[in-house]
């Protein structure tokens, strides 16, 4: 037993010595990867050739890419060893990318759509693949919507009813890209085993429309808006009381807005959330929700646009890049990062003497 002892403890000596130079990883072989196709991907008859291929990826490492094929269709998918650096060592995992090619083999018969589309692409060896969709109005969210139940519907009359392709339906909003930062607010995800509802997108659409006071928030009712609200995690409200501590703060003292939130990321109150509170707070904002004046608590006098996106702000890198500010008495005031035009509580007080909560 002694023996047995000193054996098991040599190995994990041995392991623990791999794992600090290259991690505990497994040597997969043929055998591994066609159970790997036929229990974890579901195909019975696919015939995986007997050498892989070794590319060298952006991260360092080499993975391994086995190839597969399906003789009645003929196509050929890849199963990937995949190298890289887990939480303290090297490690690897098997992926694939049989439904990428299954899509590149039957996208010339899918059926034509208007606000959808596949795109399929190889690079280095290995099958790409991903739907996209664009709105601006509710209308063509929901055509998105259902363009997307019925390529779901289309791959399953193809016999190709386990796809899982990955969509992303794009809300081109007025700011979206402003800046060389894409503001994906509105954005739905997902992929086709499992597609949002039309209501989920919905809401994020109508929350992303309430974050920036868009016009197009004219066209939604009180019932739609409050319905969207449900569970959101940052509404808006304004503390009465005389506390200073925020910890001790009276909630009955709060109040809070129906139709007012702070931005989903957390980035604060936007630009024109915050022309909307001022006129609420009979503080007289001259202009509209994009372009405003107003007096603040200490008497300056503050100008705030979304058109104020052009301050050259220098990274960490030496890169230099445009960004928001606003001005305060003539003077530009550069927002503490170049994508931001949301500002936050402690910055909502100092011009306005307002104690915002979210």
């Amino acid at each position: 037993m002694n023996g047995f002892k000193k054996i098991i403890s040599a190995a994990m000596v041995l392991c623990t010595a791999s794992m600090i130079f290259s991690g505990c990883v497994t040597d997969y072989e043929k055998s591994d990867i066609e159970k790997e196709i036929s229990e974890n991907i579901g195909v019975k008859n696919a015939i995986v050739f007997p050498v892989y291929t070794e590319f060298k990826g952006e991260d360092g490492y080499t993975d391994r890419i086995w190839t597969a094929k399906i003789p009645d269709s003929g196509i050929e998918f890849h199963v990937i060893d995949d190298y890289h650096w887990g939480m303290e060592s090297v490690t690897n995992y098997l992926k694939n990318d049989y439904d990428e090619a299954v899509l590149a083999y039957i996208e010339t018969q899918l059926p034509k759509f208007e606000y959808i589309k596949t795109s399929t692409y190889k690079k280095d060896g290995i099958f790409y693949g991903e739907i996209t969709g664009k709105y601006e109005n509710l209308q063509e969210l929901k055509a998105c919507h259902d363009e997307l139940e019925n390529i779901k519907k289309a791959f399953d009359d193809l016999g190709y009813d386990n796809l899982q392709i990955a969509y992303q339906i794009e809300y081109i909003h007025p700011l979206r890209n402003i800046t060389d930062y894409v503001i994906d607010d509105g954005d739905a995800w997902g992929n086709t085993k499992s597609i949002d509802s039309f209501e989920d997108m919905k809401k994020e659409y109508i929350t992303t429309v309430l974050d920036y006071r868009y016009e197009d928030l004219q066209s939604f009712s009180p019932e739609e808006i409050k319905s969207s609200l449900d569970n959101y995690m940052y509404p808006v409200g304004i503390y009465r009381g005389n506390q200073t501590d925020k910890s001790l703060y009276d909630e009955r003292d709060i109040d809070y807005y129906d139709d007012i939130i702070a931005n989903k990321y957390a980035y604060g109150i936007s630009f024109g959330s915050l022309y909307e509170i001022l006129k609420r707070e009979n503080m007289n904002p001259e202009g509209d929700y994009w372009h405003y004046y107003f007096t603040g608590a200490d008497g300056s006098v503050y100008e705030i646009s979304y058109d104020f996106n052009d301050y050259p702000f220098t990274d960490s890198y030496s890169e230099t890049r445009n960004g928001y500010y606003y001005i305060k008495d003539g003077e530009k005031v550069p927002m503490n990062y170049y994508f931001y035009n949301h500002f936050t509580e402690s910055e909502v007080y100092n011009m306005t003497g307002l104690n915002i909560i979210f």
